[in-house]
Formats: C-alpha cells, sequence, structure tokens
C-alpha cells in the first residue's frame, strides 16, 4: 500500500514539474512589448501600401495638447489668423414652386405642393410678403414706420459682423447668444473685458462652445477698458478689419451689450433684402434675473445694426458710432422713466419689434446671484445708486437679498414689482435655443428661488 502511494506521489510531482516547465518555455518564447512594436513597425514599412488612422492621429494629437496646455484635450478652433467671409447665392435659400421662389422657412409648403400651377407664395403664420421672407416682427416694424420700402431680394447674402462683450460673469449668456445666432451670423467679434486668468479665452480653449468655435474671433479689450467708446471701438473695428479680409461696405455691423440677444430672423432678414432704412434699432423684452419676470416698462430699444459703410461713415463724422456698453447704462435709466429713448429714436431708420413681437430679448441680471453681486461691485457705487433706484447703502446687497428679489419679483428698490411671464402662452418668451434646450438653460426659465405662495 504505501508502495501504491510512493507511485501517485511521483505522478503528482512529476505532472506539477512539467507545468512549470511549460510556463516558462512560453514566457521564454513570447517577444517583450517593445520587441513586438518594433517588429510590427518594420513589418509595416515592408508592405507597399499603408493606411492612416484618422482616429489614432486625432488621439495623438490630442494627447499632445493636453501635455502642452496643461491638461486641457480640446483644440483651440477660434479664428486666430487672416479669414476671408464667404458669399452665399440667396437662391439657394428659397425654394422654387412652378418657377416661384418663396422663402424656404416662411412658406406653407404643404399649401404650395397641393396647389399645382399655384403662381403666388402661400405664406406660413408669422411670415408676410411675396416671397413669404418678412417674418411678422420686421413686417409690423415696416408698416408702422410708414415708410415706402422698397425691399428686393439680394443675389448675394450680406454677411454679418456681430460685435459683442463679455465679462468673467455673462459667459453663460454668451452662449446662447451664439448659440441662437449662429445660422445666420459669420463671425461673432467677442470682445472680453476680463484680464483674469480664468477670461473667456480660457473658457474656449477648454472646449466652450467647441462646435462653434469656427466663427469666433476673440478681442481681449481688458488694457482698453477705461478708455472712451470711441476709442475702444475704433480699436475693435482696427482689429476686425486686420483679421477679416474682405469686409464689404454692404455687409452688417451689429453691435449689442452680453445681456442683449437680437431675434434671429430679423437678421436674416437683413441678410438676404436690400431697401430697409438704417441705422436699425431693436425693441427687446426686458426680461429680470431670467426669462420668467419681466420689468414693469416691457422692453428696451437698443441700437444695434447698419451697413459697414454707414458705420465707416459715422466713425469719422461723430464722436461714437453704434451703442457701447457705457451708452446702454445711460439708456436704461431714461428708459426706466418713459420707456422710450426720443433723442436717439429720430435718428433710427426703422425699429424692428413693438409691445407683442419682440427685436429680440435684454435679459438683465441673468445670473446666479453671486455673480449678480460681483458685477454691481464692479460698478461705482454712484452708479449703482442711479441704475438701480436704490434707496439703501449698495454694500448691503448680499446673496440673500438677491435670493429674495429673484424669489418674489421684485426690483432692486424694493419697490418696483415684476411682471410675471408665462412660458405656457408666450411665444416671445425666451430665444429657440434656450426653449430647445432647457435642460441645460433651467435656471433661465424657471424660478428656482420662488416661493409658492407665488404660484
Amino acid at each position: 500500500m504505501h508502495a501504491r502511494l510512493d507511485w501517485k506521489l511521483a505522478l503528482i510531482y512529476t505532472l506539477l514539474v512539467l507545468q512549470v516547465l511549460v510556463f516558462m518555455i512560453y514566457v521564454a518564447s513570447t517577444p517583450h512589448e517593445d520587441e513586438s512594436s518594433a517588429t510590427s513597425s518594420s513589418s509595416a514599412h515592408k508592405d507597399s501600401v499603408s493606411f492612416v488612422d484618422l482616429h489614432s492621429r486625432h488621439a495623438s494629437n490630442a494627447s499632445r495638447g493636453k501635455s502642452s496646455a496643461g491638461g486641457e484635450p480640446h483644440r483651440l478652433g477660434i479664428i486666430q489668423a487672416e479669414t476671408w467671409l464667404r458669399d452665399a447665392r440667396t437662391s439657394t435659400m428659397f425654394k422654387s414652386f412652378n418657377g416661384t421662389f418663396c422663402w424656404d422657412k416662411g412658406v406653407n409648403q404643404v399649401l404650395m405642393q397641393r396647389g399645382g400651377s399655384q403662381q403666388r407664395c402661400i405664406c406660413d403664420s408669422g411670415w408676410h410678403g411675396v416671397d413669404c421672407g418678412q417674418p411678422e416682427v420686421v413686417w409690423r416694424a415696416i408698416m408702422a414706420s410708414k415708410q415706402m420700402a422698397k425691399l428686393r431680394r439680394r443675389k448675394y447674402a450680406r454677411r454679418i459682423l456681430h460685435i459683442f462683450q463679455v465679462d468673467d460673469h455673462n459667459s453663460a449668456l454668451a452662449e446662447v447668444i451664439v448659440e441662437e445666432l449662429y445660422p445666420v451670423v459669420d463671425i461673432f467679434v467677442v470682445c472680453d473685458t476680463s484680464t483674469a486668468e480664468d477670461n473667456f479665452r480660457h473658457k474656449l480653449v477648454k472646449g466652450f462652445l467647441a462646435k462653434q468655435q469656427d466663427k469666433i474671433l476673440y478681442v481681449n479689450v481688458g488694457s482698453k477698458s477705461l478708455e472712451s467708446p470711441r476709442v475702444l471701438a475704433k480699436y475693435v473695428w482696427e482689429r476686425v478689419k486686420k483679421s477679416v479680409r474682405n469686409i464689404r461696405d454692404d455687409d452688417i455691423y451689429v453691435t449689442t451689450d452680453p445681456e442683449q440677444i437680437l431675434n434671429s430672423r430679423a437678421l436674416m432678414f437683413l441678410k438676404l433684402y436690400d431697401g430697409w432704412p438704417q441705422p436699425i434699432g431693436f425693441r427687446l423684452r426686458w426680461c429680470i434675473f431670467g426669462f420668467f419676470w419681466q420689468h414693469p416698462q416691457r422692453t428696451s430699444i437698443a441700437l444695434g445694426a447698419s451697413t459697414v459703410g454707414l458705420m465707416r461713415e459715422l466713425q469719422n463724422r461723430t464722436p461714437t458710432t453704434v451703442a457701447t456698453s457705457q451708452q446702454q447704462q445711460q439708456q436704461q435709466q431714461q428708459q426706466i422713466d418713459t420707456n422710450e429713448i426720443p433723442q436717439e429714436r429720430e435718428h433710427l431708420g426703422l425699429v424692428i419689434g413693438d409691445l407683442n413681437h419682440y427685436g429680440g430679448w435684454y435679459c438683465q441680471f441673468c445670473q446666479g446671484p453671486a455673480n449678480v453681486i460681483s458685477a454691481l461691485r464692479q460698478k461705482s457705487s454712484a452708479k449703482i445708486r442711479e441704475l438701480l433706484k436704490l434707496q439703501v447703502d449698495p454694500s448691503a446687497i448680499d446673496v440673500s437679498f438677491v435670493e429674495e428679489l429673484i424669489g418674489s419679483g421684485m426690483w432692486f428698490d424694493e419697490k418696483t414689482n415684476l411682471l410675471r411671464a408665462s412660458r405656457s402662452r408666450e411665444s416671445y418668451y425666451a430665444p429657440e435655443t434656450v426653449m430647445n434646450q432647457t435642460w441645460k438653460y433651467d435656471w433661465l426659465v424657471e424660478n428656482f428661488y420662488a416661493k409658492l405662495d407665488y404660484y
């Protein structure tokens, strides 16, 4: 019995030794990772055909960008050298029905296709004109102006250069502006007043507005923020001319404040047609803290657009050209009292928008409470008192105070009640990009500080 047991143990030990030997032979015969890479590389060179792995190349470039930019994998896509604006035929934007050209987004295509030999455009609700190219807000503006505007569709669309300022606190609204107007605007000239390290350009490097960066021309004006409006406007214009090489006099030069979002349909109309009077003003829906509150005066007029030719003429003739942030602040005080800017309105060729159809949105203090306070502290106490009609010391404004104002719908003077806007009943409640992405801009469409007894 002992002999049998010894025989079985010997067999087990032999099998274990064989397993160890097999494992050692496998390890010894397996090439090292570096040797494998070298071998595969050399064999690849011997092949007559080679393929480029674009995905691997992109990953490699992103990896290099990450190491060189301190952990930032996004490749900056903004305009950093000379660029040329593209020409687009307007005929590509209109649809032909039996030889009748109608604006693609304004015509009722179902009725036109049913009409057979229909010789005129049948417009959808909210669109007017023989080719359905006039949105309601523009059509009403032309009717109200009582001017004999002879509109003609252009062969080539105008190009739009949209100039607006940003600072440390309003990058979210800048995102709304760019996303809303990206299909219409050709170049966004973003004038950053911040000199901080984490400024708007830093956000762009991190991937902010990555899909729209190809139309962004970044200009830092932090060192010029104390200059006169004329000097600042001239500085920005020189930077634009240096970067955009084929600007024409009939291109459109648009300037707004960082809290102003223009109506994209109105801007598209300006691109497609000749014959409208200028300069153009925009009557904006005046929102406070978010699109859920509206100022009692309801609207604000912004001096917004003109042709490049008129802008150059005004720049050479008058001390200022178009509205700047400092001018807008002075105008806001007039609007609080009168809801008009009579001195400026006399010089406007056309004001787009009325009390029910808006030329855009002015979302004042549409930021978090902490950012509202930071924005106010950048101004002097005298300016804050004048702008907000404060009866208290501006230093007394804190986060809880601002949260209470947002929740209850009260202006800073604690006397002026704001108007509650209806998201379900008002067609101009907010820009389309906000309404289509309420999950992203929920803080602009929902009042998170509201008390239950207010609703």
